[in-house]
């Protein structure tokens, strides 16, 4: 299986407020191109599942919901890390 590049770009706007910034803005990317599920993203913005949904409504982001995402917030919720 070959390695598929990926590209993402860092906002100056986020460079210059921190290391928090930079890993949601690089999460928000990972999700809309389908590389991260919900839960993923959110873990790597370091984000509730609301304050993510939030960050994502704010960026205009439709959510995609499949099969994968459902188990993942089940096990989210089984384990109380929500």
């Amino acid at each position: 299986m070959a390695v598929q590049p990926i590209h993402l770009q860092v906002s100056p706007e986020s460079l210059n407020q921190g290391e928090q910034a930079i890993r949601q803005e690089i999460a928000v990317q990972l999700y809309v191109q389908k590389i991260f599920t919900f839960g993923q993203a959110r873990h790597l913005a370091n984000l509730s599942v609301w304050e993510f949904q939030k960050l994502l409504g704010e960026k205009e982001v439709s959510r995609h919901y499949d099969a994968e995402d459902l188990a993942q917030d089940i096990a989210t919720i089984q384990t109380g890390d929500w």
